[in-house]
């Protein structure tokens, strides 16, 4: 497994995941952060190479939870190690850029680059340009 160090090197973003009532963070490069990939880059339907992208998770509809969470498990991080990695970097590398609450079906983001909470599974679901960290409970984020 790669060191925080390493992942950051790679541009590998920190966010954090709600699921049944559960706090999460991960360290992902930002293609496992869009939740409909298959909109987000079409052409990945066709390349029979990428098919098993996120365990064939394109687009992360309630009925691909599981799978995604599976394919994302090696790049799950502790809260000591989000705190460490706030402490150790530079806020431009190490600061929470994403909220994704399945219970909810919110997408909360800072990226600048990809509007990536347009890109979400259906139209059930809420995307929001604004502060992750406003959206997770103070006493997980106690740094």
């Amino acid at each position: 497994m790669k060191s925080i160090q390493q992942r950051l090197d790679e541009n590998y973003i920190p966010g954090c995941i709600k699921y049944k009532g559960e706090y999460q963070f991960y360290l992902m490069p930002i293609a496992w952060w869009i939740l409909n990939y298959a909109q987000y880059s079409p052409s990945i339907l066709q390349d029979i190479s990428r098919q098993n992208f996120r365990n064939g998770a394109l687009n992360i509809t309630d009925d691909k939870i599981d799978l995604f969470f599976i394919s994302i498990s090696e790049d799950q991080i502790s809260i000591p190690e989000v705190k460490s990695m706030m402490e150790h970097f530079p806020e431009e590398y190490s600061k929470i850029t994403f909220f994704i609450d399945f219970d909810k079906k919110e997408y909360i983001s800072t990226f600048d680059y990809i509007e990536v909470e347009s890109y979400l599974p259906d139209e059930t679901w809420i995307g929001k340009y604004g502060n992750p960290t406003d959206y997770i409970p103070s006493v997980i984020i106690q740094w």
